[in-house]
This record gives C-alpha cells, sequence and structure tokens, in this order.
C-alpha cells in the first residue's frame, strides 16, 4: 500500500471516531490547537517475507493536542480503543485504504507540555501489510504435442 494512501486511512479512522477535529499529515503544525491531530512517520521496515511477498512495517506516531493532560489522555485512550476493536466493523467499509490497514499495537505515551500552554499526548501505531513481488512475466505454452507409443 502506498504511504499516502495509509495515511488517508488512518486520517479517517481519527475523523470518523472525532468528526470536528482537523489531522495534519506528516509534519506537525506550526500553532497547533487543541482539538486537532497530527499523523507523523516514524519509520518504515521492508522485510523479506516470502519469495513472492515482501513484509512492510511502519510505524507512525499521532500526537493530540489538548488543552489538559486529563483530556489529552482520555481522548488518546478513546482513539487507541476505536482503532484496535471497534474500526474493523464490516458496516464502516468507507474506503478500500481503511479495510487493508492491519494495526498490530497502539502504544500511547503520557501528555507534554507545550509552550504554548497546551498538553500533547502521543501514540505510536505499529501497522503491517505484505505486498507482492513482481516477477518478469513468462511466455504462454501455445502449442503442446503428445506422442504415444504401444508396447
Amino acid at each position: 500500500m502506498l504511504l499516502a494512501d495509509e495515511v488517508g486511512g488512518l486520517t479517517e479512522l481519527i475523523t470518523r471516531r472525532f468528526p470536528d477535529s482537523t489531522v495534519h499529515w506528516f509534519q506537525e503544525p506550526a500553532e497547533p490547537v487543541a482539538g486537532e491531530f497530527v499523523v507523523l512517520l516514524k519509520q518504515e521496515v521492508r522485510r523479506s517475507d516470502s519469495r513472492s511477498h515482501t513484509l512492510l512495517e511502519r510505524q507512525y506516531a499521532i500526537g493530540y493536542y489538548a488543552s489538559t493532560v486529563e483530556t489529552a489522555l482520555y481522548e488518546m485512550e478513546s482513539l487507541s480503543r476505536y482503532v484496535m476493536n471497534e474500526s474493523t466493523d464490516s458496516g464502516e467499509a468507507g474506503s478500500a485504504g481503511t479495510l487493508s490497514i492491519r494495526v498490530d499495537s497502539f502504544t500511547i505515551t503520557s501528555a507534554e507540555p507545550l509552550e504554548n500552554g497546551l498538553q500533547k499526548c502521543q501514540g505510536a501505531l505499529l501497522v503491517q501489510s505484505r505486498e507482492p513481488i513482481r516477477f518478469r512475466s513468462q511466455d504462454k505454452i501455445k502449442h503442446m504435442e503428445f506422442r504415444t507409443t504401444n508396447n
């Protein structure tokens, strides 16, 4: 899955749970406002899974800005529960990107104060997917003959 599609799927999950929130992609806002989220790519690892697939692991940092520590922690816990337990409902088949995201873990860290007085709570999200390896196309057999002899 392309990075932009995966981040778009994560953004869709966040906005489905918090419809009034703004979600920033790939970089933190210059002046954050309470109630905003940010999705940052922390790490991407590709491993050989088999002869036909590559295992892709991406780790994202999801940040939430709030006016109090309690609000920041409660909202991140709510997002964590939603992503891990509730977002896989078959009735919520919004886009193709959302359904193919497999979240392995969601880790929340304590909220930290920012210079502007807001609190930022951050969560680490580990996502796995498999990508097919391209093979050189082979020519098809167009004609076959069988010869048999009787003894």
